[in-house]
């Protein structure tokens, strides 16, 4: 049986012919991200105008994210990454992103772990921004005050938002409903979802993939200009092999991914007689 996909690394393409079936799903989950991506900004007037993207750290979300939007103008689109967000500051945000074209990217942005009510608002916001209608999408902030932000940034109390919504988050999907609520079906029918959770196998076969056969720590290296040498990634591969499985850090989550191969061969690099003590401190949970 053959199986091909395609994975795209600095904009460099690759074909790949009798993969391994377990990495071509991996590839295929990211390649979906960066489908629904360019979907939304090439003219195709899809009723839908919101895309969640929950997965794992490290693996690709905005890698194959940016991707999509390769052919986009870089000032139609704002990307605030890895930051909390008040109601109020994202009524601002749609505001200045509110045109057919824009796009708004919430990249690991603090959304859900809000009070109550601070959470509801940025809800009722998201669902209003990602209506399904043919006709323009009205959002209106109600509450007596503005803040310094809208004064300063000359928001309306109301206003037509016409861009696209792109939430990346390393929360679950399903936490996420959890803390929605009774508002979930509202938002699941506003965006299209794409999980990219991988398990243990899936996370050693496609980071040694990329090691192996893409050479993510060789030319292809997007950290080190050059990559690293051929012994320090001959180490760094058996490494990930000899310990992928004890890679979890205190709060059981696996350490394992293409960052934190690059972190080892930067350790091994830097600390050529004691780097194994160092990776050991670095990526495998002490009992």
């Amino acid at each position: 049986m053959r199986h091909e996909a395609e994975l795209v690394i600095k904009n460099k393409s690759y074909k790949m012919e009798k993969v391994n079936p377990i990495i071509e799903e991996v590839v295929n989950r990211y390649k979906t991200i960066q489908n629904y991506t360019s979907m939304f900004t090439n003219g195709n007037e899809s009723a839908i105008r919101g895309l969640l993207i929950s997965g794992d750290a490290g693996f690709g979300k905005t890698h194959f994210t940016k991707l999509g939007l390769g052919h986009v103008n870089p000032e139609m689109i704002d990307y605030v990454k890895g930051s909390s967000i008040s109601a109020a500051a994202l009524y601002v945000k749609l505001f200045m992103n509110r045109f057919a074209g824009q796009v708004l990217i919430l990249d690991d942005v603090d959304i859900i772990n809000k009070t109550k009510a601070e959470f509801a608002l940025i809800i009722e916001m998201l669902k209003g921004a990602t209506e399904p209608t043919k006709g323009e999408r009205t959002l209106a902030w109600s509450r007596a005050q503005r803040n310094q932000l809208m004064v300063e940034n000359d928001v309306p109390d109301s206003f037509d938002f016409n861009g696209t919504i792109i939430w990346i988050t390393n929360e679950r999907v399903r936490d996420i409903a959890e803390k929605c609520g009774s508002h979930w079906n509202a938002l699941d029918s506003r965006f299209y979802k794409v999980e990219a959770w991988l398990n243990d196998q899936e996370k050693l076969m496609y980071t040694l993939y990329l090691v192996e056969d893409i050479d993510m720590l060789g030319k292809e290296c997007y950290a080190k200009e050059g990559g690293y040498s051929k012994n320090v990634i001959e180490k760094a591969t058996k490494y990930l092999r000899d310990n992928y499985k004890y890679m979890y850090d205190f709060n059981s989550n696996s350490t394992l991914s293409p960052r934190s191969a690059v972190k080892l061969a930067d350790t091994i690099t830097n600390f050529a007689d004691d780097w194994k003590m160092m990776a050991n401190m670095q990526f495998i949970k002490i009992k």
